[in-house]
C-alpha cells in the first residue's frame, strides 16, 4: 500500500542527536508515513541507532551507502521513497508530533504543490525560540500564494520545513546537487517559482538544532563561501533565464523584480554572512571571500546593489574595488556605531565614514531620506496635578543640533487630518539621548525636551478621540517630521478626568497615543452577593439612564481573552444603576484546559463588558480609587477583581498572588512594601529579587501576619556573601517564595494595586545610583537599579572622549606612586591581585592602593580606594598608575605608559587550551587570536604557577618577556601559619557546622551554551539539591558557578550559593572534597592533599570539539572521571575509598603542577615589582628565590 508520506533522512556521524529524531518521527500524529533513513558511510553509531528503529517499526526503512555527502543522500532516499508525498529532515533535528498531520491536511484543502512552515531553533538548553530567518516569511498562515505575490517567501530556502507532493518533484526533475554544501537553495529557490502555489503556516513545524560543528554553523573557510555562491549563483541564473525567456510579454516585469529582489537578498543576506565571518578568516579565506562575492555580483541584477542599505553600499563598494583592509575598519566601525556617519555637502548629502582612506564613489555614499530620519523618543512620563508630564529627546540622526537648532523643535497633538493641538516645548539637555544612540560618533545631549499635556485641550465633543503625539526637528539646516515613540506604557496608568470620562495612552509600533474616551459605565462595589454559591456581585452605575428598545443593556458579558469563551449574566437596573451576580464556578467552564497532570493552570483574564442584544458591547470602567477584590476560588486560586491596562474591569482567575497596597520609600530610609497575600497556608516567605537578564537571585526577609505580608530592603546595600553591596546593574523582578525553594516556576510574582500606579516610577538616588520602583506587564511589580557610572561618563560618546583622555594622560604623565589592581574585570576582591596587595599593604612602600570595581560589586578592605571601571578615574588611573596588577587581560588599546610597571598573573594552570591555541576550533576568537602579541608586549612581567605552565603561556599570549616562575600568590593563603584560624573564620561566615564534610561543587563554564547579559547559562549536571539529600546531614554542598555563567544555584539548607563569595581560596581552605569538570581549580586544591572527583559527563565533546587539553587528563587525572551523577554520589559517600585507587596518580599531578607553591609566591611578585621601580622594599621579603626566564621588560 502506498504510504501518504515518505520522510528522507539522511544520517552521517549524528550519534548524538540521532535517536531523538527518529523517536520525533515515531510519534507523528499522522501514522501514514514512512522513514527512509540513508546512512550516508557513518564511523559512529548512527547506523546502529538507525537499525533499531527499522527492527522496531516497520515504516521504518535503513538504506546504506557510502559517504557522498547530504545531496547524494537526500537523492538516495527519493529514490526510494514510495509515498505520495515528500519530506526531508536532517538527522540532529526534531519534528513536532503534529507537524506532518497539518501540513498534509492543509494541503488536502488547498490544492497547492507543496506546504512550508514556521521554523523555531532548537537550543543547547532544550529550550526553543524563533527562528529569525523565519519570522517574516511565516509570520501569518496563507493558502495558495506564491513568492511572486509574496516576496517574503524569497527568505524561505529550506527543504526541511516542507512538504512536496511527489508527482511535483517529478514533474520539475528536482533533485539536490552533490558533493557540495547548502544543496538546498538550487532546489527550493527555483521550485518557489515553479510552483502553481504554496502553503504558508506559521505553525512551527521543524525544530532545527543548535550545535558547533553542523555544517550550516560552518563560515569562515574556503569551501563554503564558494559552495553557497555557487547555489546562490544557480537560482539567480535560473531567474535570469526566465526573464529572458518572459521578455516582451506583459511577465517580463515581473520576472525583472524576482529576479532584482533576489540578487538583493543575497547580497544583504547569503554573502552577508560570508562577509560577516571575514574578521574569523585567514588570508586564504579573505581572497576567496573577495572572488566569489564579486563573482556574483558581476552578474547580480544593477539594481539590486542599488537597493541595499546605506552601510551595504558602502561594504560592497570596498568589495568591489578589493579595498579589504578598509573593509574589515568599516565592518568594525559600523559594529560599534551602528547607524552611525558623518554628512558631508548640503545640496547633495553623502556620508563619509572616518575608517576610509579615499571617498567612496558617490552612488554607494548618497543619502536617502530614510538614511537621516528624526529619532524622537519619549523616556519618561507622568500624571502630576492633573496634567501629562512627558520628557524624552529628538533629533535627526546623524546630523547632532547646535545650540541654536536644539530650540527648533515643535511637538503638537494631531486627530485625523485637520485637527491640531501645539504643545510647548522646553529644550533640556539629554545625556542620555547621547548614550541611548549607541555610538560614539556624534553628541546629541542637547535634544532633549520636556512638555506638559493639559488634557482638558484634548476634549473634541465626540465620545472617543485618539490623538498622535507627533514632532519636528531640525540638523544641519535639514528639517525632519515624524513620530514620537515610546518604550513601553507601563509608567502611564489611565487618568480620570471625571466619574466617566479618561485619558489612556495606547502604541501602535511604539509610536504614541493618546485617547480621550467617555465610558457609558463604571464599576461602582463588589462584595460576595448574599447566595449560598457563593457569587460575586458587581455593582455599577451608567453614564446615561438606560436606553431602551434596540439599544437597552441586556446584560454582562464575561469573556476569557485566551480560550474567547463567554459567560452572559442577566442584570438588574434600578435608575441608573445595575447589579449582576456571577458564580465563580462557571468561570472554569470557560479556562483553558491543563494538559499535563500537576501542572498549574496559567492565570484566566476574563474582559467585562455590558451588550446589547444586537451583540454590542462596552467595557465596563474602574477607578483606580476602587480597591482590588480578591474571592477564593478554592485549592490555592482566587478571583481578583480589578482593572486591566486599559483601565476596565478584569476579572482573573489566578493562583493566589501578593498585591502590594502600600508602597513607601522615604529619602533617607527602607523601601517598605506591604499588602495582602491570602494564602491557603500561612507559612513563611522569603522575598526574591531575580536579574531579568542573567537570573541571578538576591534572596530577603518577608513577613506574614495573616492573610497580610510585608518586606523591608535596601537596595543600596544588600548583605550576602559578597558583603554588603547594591544591587546589580539591571531590572530585578519581585517574587515570594518558601524558605529554601528552588525551582523558579513555583515562586509567586509580586503585583503591585492598581490605586499606587500614578505613584510609580518611585525614585530614589542612592549610593552614586539610580533606583526606580515601577512596574511592568502592567501590574507586575519592579526595581531597575541604575548604571553606577557617572552621567558624565556613560555612552559610546563618551567613552571614547574618556579614551582620547587617556592616550594624553599616558603620553604626558606623570606617572604617580600608585598601583592599581584589577580580578576577573573588576567583579572580585580575589585571587592573586589581592594577595600581592595584601603583601604590598604589609610593608611600608608610601603607595596609593586602587582597586578597579565593576558595577559597585565588590566589598573592599579599608586602605583600598574602588575605581569605578569605565570611569574618568579609571582611564586616569590606567595612565597614571605606576604599577598595575591584573589576572586578566587589559583592554585591547592599552599601551604601557613609559616607566609604568605591568604584572599579569593570569587565573589558573591551563588544562584546556586558551589564548592562540584556540585557534581553529569552535571556541577561536580571531580578532582576539590576533590583537595578544601587542596586549601581551604590554606586560611587564607574567606569573606562571608552575614551570609546566610556563611555555604554554608563553605560546598561548604571544609572550617574549620575563616570567616569575614564584607559584600563585592566590595559594598563598593554603600555606600560611594562620591557616586553621582563617578556615574557622569562613566556616562562621558560612554558617558550616563543625562536623559536616564540606563538598566544593565548582564546574567551569561552556562556551556552547547560551548566553544572556554576557554570562553563560547555568549547567549542573549534578543537581546539589539531589545530592545533599541523597548525602544526608553529613555532607553540606558549596556550590560556586564560573564568573562568566548567569542564573542561581538550586538551594536547600545541606546547599549554599558560594558564587558571590569574594575569593575561592577560602573555600578550598574549608572544603573536604572537591567535585568538578575541567576547571583550573584542581591544580590549586592539589595543594591540600585532599580528595578531587571529576564529573566529566561531556569529556569527548568538551575535549575533543569545544576546547581541547594540553595534556592527557584521562591518565593523569588526580581522582576518578565519573560520567553520571549517581556515579557521584556513591563516590561522595566516601571520598577517601573512591580516590584510593589515584594516589599515585595525585603524587604524579602535585610534582607536576604544585611544584613551586609555598607560600612565598606573593613575596616574590612584590620584591620583582618594587625592584623595578624607584621604590625600596620595607619589611619582609621572600625567603626563596624565585626563578625569572627571559629579560625584564
Amino acid at each position: 500500500m502506498t504510504p501518504r508520506l515518505t520522510v528522507v533522512v539522511p544520517v552521517y556521524n549524528v550519534e548524538e542527536y540521532l535517536d531523538a529524531c527518529l523517536a520525533s518521527l515515531g510519534r507523528q500524529t499522522m501514522r501514514d508515513l514512512e522513514v527512509v533513513m540513508v546512512d550516508d558511510g557513518s564511523t559512529d553509531s548512527s547506523a546502529r541507532i538507525a537499525r533499531v528503529h527499522a527492527d522496531r517499526d516497520s515504516r521504518f526503512r535503513l538504506v546504506q551507502q557510502e559517504n557522498a555527502g547530504l545531496g547524494a543522500a537526500r537523492n538516495t532516499g527519493v529514490r526510494h521513497a514510495r509515498g505520495d508525498h515528500l519530506a526531508f529532515v536532517d538527522s540532529d533535528d526534531v519534528i513536532p508530533d503534529d507537524a506532518y498531520a497539518l501540513m498534509l491536511d492543509t494541503l488536502e484543502r488547498s490544492g497547492s504543490d507543496f506546504v512550508t512552515g514556521n521554523v523555531h531553533r532548537l537550543k543547547t538548553d532544550g529550550t526553543t525560540e524563533q527562528s529569525p530567518m523565519f519570522r517574516r516569511a511565516m509570520s501569518t498562515t496563507r493558502l495558495t500564494t506564491h513568492v511572486l505575490r509574496d516576496w517574503d517567501l524569497l527568505g524561505d530556502r529550506i527543504a526541511c520545513n516542507k512538504v512536496f507532493r511527489r508527482d511535483f518533484w517529478d514533474k520539475h526533475d528536482l533533485a539536490f546537487p552533490e558533493g557540495v554544501l547548502f544543496e538546498d537553495i538550487p532546489v527550493i529557490v527555483p521550485a518557489h517559482f515553479l510552483a502553481g502555489s504554496v502553503d504558508v503556516l506559521s505553525d512551527t513545524v521543524y525544530f532545527w538544532r543548535d550545535r558547533h560543528g553542523s555544517i550550516s554553523n560552518k563560515r569562515a573557510n574556503r569551501r563554503a563561501v564558494h559552495d553557497r555562491t555557487a547555489a546562490v549563483t544557480t537560482a539567480s541564473t535560473f531567474l535570469g533565464r526566465r526573464l529572458a525567456e518572459a521578455a516582451g510579454t506583459p511577465f517580463e516585469g515581473d520576472w525583472a523584480e524576482a529576479k532584482r529582489r533576489y540578487d538583493q537578498s543575497v547580497l544583504a543576506g547569503d554573502l552577508w554572512m560570508f562577509m560577516e565571518a571575514l574578521p574569523e578568516g585567514d588570508d586564504d579565506y579573505h581572497q576567496a571571500f573577495l572572488d566569489h562575492a564579486n563573482a556574483f555580483a558581476d552578474h547580480a541584477a544593477p539594481a539590486a546593489l542599488a537597493a541595499l542599505p546605506l552601510h551595504l553600499r558602502a561594504k560592497w563598494a570596498l568589495i568591489r574595488r578589493r579595498r579589504l583592509p578598509e573593509l574589515l575598519d568599516l565592518m568594525a566601525f559600523v559594529r560599534a556605531n551602528p547607524d552611525a556617519f558623518q554628512v558631508r555637502g548640503l545640496a547633495r548629502r553623502r556620508a563619509a565614514y572616518p575608517v576610509t582612506r579615499t571617498p567612496l564613489p558617490a552612488p554607494a555614499t548618497r543619502l536617502r531620506p530614510r538614511d537621516l530620519p528624526l529619532i524622537a523618543r519619549v523616556t519618561r512620563a507622568h500624571w502630576e496635578d492633573g496634567r501629562l508630564h512627558l520628557t524624552g529627546y529628538a533629533y535627526v540622526r546623524n546630523l547632532p543640533p547646535g545650540r541654536l537648532q536644539a530650540r527648533g523643535k515643535a511637538l503638537w497633538l494631531r486627530a485625523g487630518r485637520h485637527r491640531v493641538v501645539p504643545l510647548r516645548v522646553r529644550p533640556v539637555r539629554s545625556r542620555e539621548a547621547t548614550y541611548s544612540s549607541r555610538q560614539a560618533l556624534h553628541r546629541y545631549d542637547r535634544a532633549g525636551f520636556t512638555t506638559v499635556i493639559d488634557p482638558a485641550r484634548l476634549s473634541t465633543g465626540r465620545p472617543s478621540t485618539t490623538w498622535k503625539l507627533e514632532m519636528a526637528a531640525v540638523g544641519g539646516l535639514l528639517p525632519r517630521t515624524g513620530p514620537v515613540r515610546m518604550a513601553g506604557l507601563d509608567g502611564l496608568p489611565v487618568h480620570y478626568l471625571g466619574e466617566f470620562r479618561r485619558v489612556g495612552a495606547t502604541l501602535s509600533a511604539g509610536r504614541l497615543r493618546l485617547r480621550a474616551e467617555n465610558v457609558p459605565s463604571r464599576l461602582v462595589s463588589h462584595q460576595a452577593a448574599p447566595t449560598r454559591d457563593g457569587s460575586l456581585r458587581l455593582v455599577g452605575r451608567l453614564a446615561a439612564a438606560p436606553p431602551t428598545g434596540a439599544e437597552a443593556w441586556a446584560g454582562l458579558r464575561a469573556t476569557n481573552w485566551y480560550t474567547k469563551e463567554t459567560l452572559d449574566l442577566p442584570i438588574s437596573l434600578d435608575g441608573r444603576s445595575f447589579t449582576a451576580d456571577l458564580p465563580p464556578a462557571a468561570l472554569a467552564e470557560g479556562a483553558e484546559p491543563v494538559e499535563d497532570a500537576g501542572a498549574v493552570r496559567r492565570p484566566q483574564p476574563w474582559g467585562v463588558s455590558l451588550f446589547r442584544a444586537d451583540g454590542t458591547a462596552s467595557p465596563v470602567a474602574v477607578h483606580p480609587d476602587i480597591e482590588s477584590g480578591r474571592y477564593p476560588l478554592g485549592e490555592g486560586r482566587e478571583l481578583l477583581v480589578s482593572a486591566n491596562s486599559a483601565g476596565n474591569l478584569e476579572l482573573r482567575d489566578q493562583p493566589v498572588r501578593p498585591i502590594a497596597t502600600e508602597l513607601t520609600w522615604p529619602p533617607s530610609g527602607p523601601l517598605t512594601l506591604a499588602g495582602s497575600f491570602p494564602a491557603a497556608d500561612d507559612g513563611p516567605r522569603e522575598l526574591v529579587l531575580v536579574h531579568g537578564t542573567h537570573g541571578e537571585e538576591t534572596v530577603l526577609d518577608a513577613h506574614r501576619d495573616g492573610a497580610r505580608f510585608s518586606a523591608t530592603l535596601t537596595p543600596e546595600a544588600v548583605h550576602g556573601p559578597g558583603g554588603t553591596l547594591p544591587l546589580a546593574e539591571g531590572n530585578w523582578s519581585m517574587f515570594l517564595r518558601h524558605p529554601g525553594e528552588s525551582d523558579p516556576a513555583l515562586y509567586t510574582p509580586v503585583h503591585i494595586a492598581p490605586a499606587l500606579h500614578t505613584g510609580l516610577p518611585l525614585a530614589r538616588h542612592l549610593g552614586g545610583r539610580e533606583f526606580l520602583v515601577e512596574r511592568r506587564h502592567y501590574d507586575r511589580l519592579q526595581l531597575h537599579s541604575g548604571s553606577s557610572l557617572p552621567p558624565a561618563d556613560r555612552g559610546r560618546t563618551q567613552q571614547r572622549a574618556l579614551r582620547a583622555a587617556y592616550t594624553v594622560q599616558r603620553e604626558r604623565g606623570p606617572l604617580r606612586d600608585a598601583v592599581l589592581y584589577s580580578s576577573f574585570d573588576g567583579r572580585q576582591y580575589s585571587d592573586s591581585p589581592r594577595a600581592v596587595h595584601q603583601e604590598l599593604a604589609a610593608r611600608d612602600t608610601s603607595l596609593t592602593h586602587l582597586w578597579t570595581v565593576r558595577d559597585q560589586q565588590v566589598d573592599l578592605p579599608p586602605g583600598l580606594t574602588p575605581v569605578a571601571l569605565w570611569s574618568a578615574e579609571w582611564y586616569e588611573a590606567l595612565a597614571r598608575s605606576r604599577h598595575i596588577v591584573t589576572n586578566t587581560q587589559l583592554p585591547e588599546w592599552f599601551e604601557r605608559a613609559e616607566g609604568q610597571h605591568v604584572v599579569q598573573t593570569w587565573h589558573g594552570t591551563p588544562l584546556k587550551r586558551i589564548g592562540r591555541d584556540l585557534a581553529g576550533s569552535p571556541a577561536a576568537d580571531p580578532r582576539y587570536i590576533a590583537a595578544l602579541p601587542h596586549r601581551s608586549a604590554q606586560w611587564s612581567l607574567l606569573v606562571s604557577p608552575n614551570r609546566f605552565s610556563t611555555p604554554i603561556l608563553r605560546h598561548a599570549f604571544g609572550y617574549t618577556g620575563p616570567v616569575l616562575e614564584s607559584g600563585y600568590p592566590r595559594n598563598d593563603l593554603l600555606f600560611g601559619p594562620d591557616r586553621a584560624e582563617r578556615a574557622a573564620e569562613v566556616r562562621a561566615r558560612l554558617g558550616i557546622p563543625a562536623d559536616r564534610t564540606v563538598v566544593l561543587y565548582a564546574p567551569t563554564w561552556r562556551e556552547d551554551r547560551p548566553k544572556r547579559g554576557g554570562r553563560y547559562a547555568l549547567d549542573l549536571p549534578l543537581d546539589p539539591a539531589r545530592a545533599a539529600a541523597e548525602l544526608g546531614d553529613s555532607h553540606l554542598l558549596l556550590v560556586r558557578r564560573h564568573y562568566l555563567v548567569g542564573g542561581s544555584v538550586p538551594g536547600g539548607d545541606d546547599v549554599r550559593d558560594v558564587s558571590r563569595y569574594p575569593d575561592v581560596a577560602d573555600l578550598l581552605l574549608v572544603s573536604d572534597v572537591l567535585v568538578t569538570d575541567y576547571s583550573s581549580l584542581m591544580f590549586d586544591f592539589a595543594q591540600t592533599g585532599r580528595p578531587m572527583l571529576f564529573h566529566t559527563w561531556d569529556l569527548d565533546h568538551y575535549r575533543d570539539t569545544l576546547r581541547g587539553f594540553y595534556f592527557d587528563f584521562e591518565s593523569s587525572a588526580p581522582g576518578p572521571l565519573l560520567t553520571d551523577a549517581e556515579e557521584v554520589i556513591a563516590a561522595l559517600r566516601d571520598p577517601k575509598a573512591a580516590t584510593a585507587g589515584h594516589r599515585e596518580a595525585y603524587d604524579a599531578f602535585r610534582a607536576r603542577f604544585c611544584d613551586l607553591d609555598d607560600g612565598t609566591a606573593a613575596a616574590h611578585v612584590v620584591d620583582a615589582l618594587l625592584a623595578a621601580t624607584p621604590h625600596a622594599s620595607a619589611g619582609r621579603s621572600a625567603t626563596r628565590t624565585a626563578a625569572f626566564t627571559g629579560e625584564p621588560a
